[in-house]
């Protein structure tokens, strides 16, 4: 698979001002837990390609920012019919995008993504049916695609297969809280609880018959007032979720990370707590997070990558990988209005 052909320059340098704020790794970090995690697996990133694809709430676009130099983040935007889009993936078995249109209530889906050679408009390859009203999220596990749905008193998982060329509904679980982030890992489906500092977790996913569905274990995670993002890398067993805070504060955004998350969340049980001691919390002016609304990260690049709903207008912010809490400038910002969702696809 080969990168994009053309990509144009957003930033050709992040300022000196920019990277004399940022909060870089320690000697002690480099020989913790990222180390530990790397050893034997280093890779030579002289030769990646690093890539987020992003969706907007007030663009008709996706777009697709080269990230392997953070001091010089390049990007395609493609034209789309959805003024509004959320939850965003890459498959890159198949060379295609699946974005949520919250604009037409369905997921599209786009091909022959890597032979695009700059600004380009395209139209889906084909289409999911309209089984939702107000789409948030979307994740995808072997064949299965599943877009949560945010709506008073009626939230939902809608369920499809994917088939060559087609997304067909299965079925669809209801579920009586609020939702947001998701991710499916296999057969386990991690959901925030909208307008609260929960964590759902539910077992077995999809081999339940359509109808109500209750969360197996529920967690709160202590410092966190409203989370909306999340990303889970289970090779590593570690947690990211987005923290909005008051979603008409534009400047109290934060992040949570959340090492060992698979012992943690056992140790807390159903309807229990992982402590804040036990988390990496990044918030504060410097970070210009206010409503970071989807967030990924990469192991190998030591980086995360967040989509910021509101400071701004939206932004792209990428941050050094925290190895601890604190008040820390992005390595870079990049301006996206109404950003809304974030993949990331690495090429090593």
């Amino acid at each position: 698979m080969q990168k994009p052909t053309i990509f144009f320059s957003v930033t050709k340098a992040v300022s000196l001002f920019l990277l004399a704020g940022v909060t870089l790794f320690s000697t002690a970090c480099e020989e913790g837990y990222l180390q530990e995690l790397l050893k034997g697996d280093q890779k030579d990133q002289d030769g990646s390609d690093v890539r987020v694809f992003a969706s907007t709430n007030t663009g008709s676009n996706f777009t697709i920012f080269d990230v392997s130099d953070v001091s010089d983040v390049d990007r395609i935007t493609v034209t789309t019919n959805s003024t509004d889009a959320d939850g965003i993936y890459y498959r890159s078995d198949k060379d295609l995008v699946y974005q949520l249109s919250r604009t037409e209530s369905v997921v599209n889906a786009y091909t022959d993504i890597m032979d695009l050679e700059g600004d380009t408009t395209l139209s889906p390859a084909f289409s999911s049916t309209s089984d939702f009203t107000n789409g948030r999220e979307i994740t995808v596990s072997g064949h299965q695609l599943v877009v949560a749905e945010d709506v008073d008193d009626m939230n939902q998982f809608v369920v499809y297969n994917i088939e060559d060329g087609a997304l067909t509904l299965d079925r669809i679980y209801r579920v009586h809280f609020d939702l947001w982030g998701i991710q499916l890992v296999g057969n386990t489906l991690y959901a925030v609880q909208d307008k609260s500092n929960m964590l759902a977790v539910f077992h077995n996913f999809g081999s339940k018959p359509a109808g109500n569905l209750a969360a197996d274990q529920k967690v709160a995670i202590e410092g966190l007032v409203r989370t909306h993002g999340l990303h889970y890398d289970t090779k590593n067993d570690i947690m990211v979720l987005t923290d909005i805070g008051d979603a008409m504060d534009d400047a109290d955004g934060a992040f949570h990370v959340i090492e060992h998350f698979s012992g943690k969340l056992k140790d807390a049980g159903d309807k229990g707590t992982i402590a804040l001691k036990d988390q990496v919390r990044v918030s504060g002016d410097k970070t210009y997070l206010g409503n970071p609304v989807d967030i990924t990260f990469s192991v190998d690049e030591k980086k995360v990558y967040a989509a910021e709903r509101a400071n701004g207008g939206g932004r792209l912010l990428i941050f050094d990988y925290p190895y601890k809490s604190g008040n820390v400038k992005p390595v870079a910002n990049v301006d996206y209005a109404g950003a809304s969702a974030v993949y990331l696809d690495e090429e090593m």
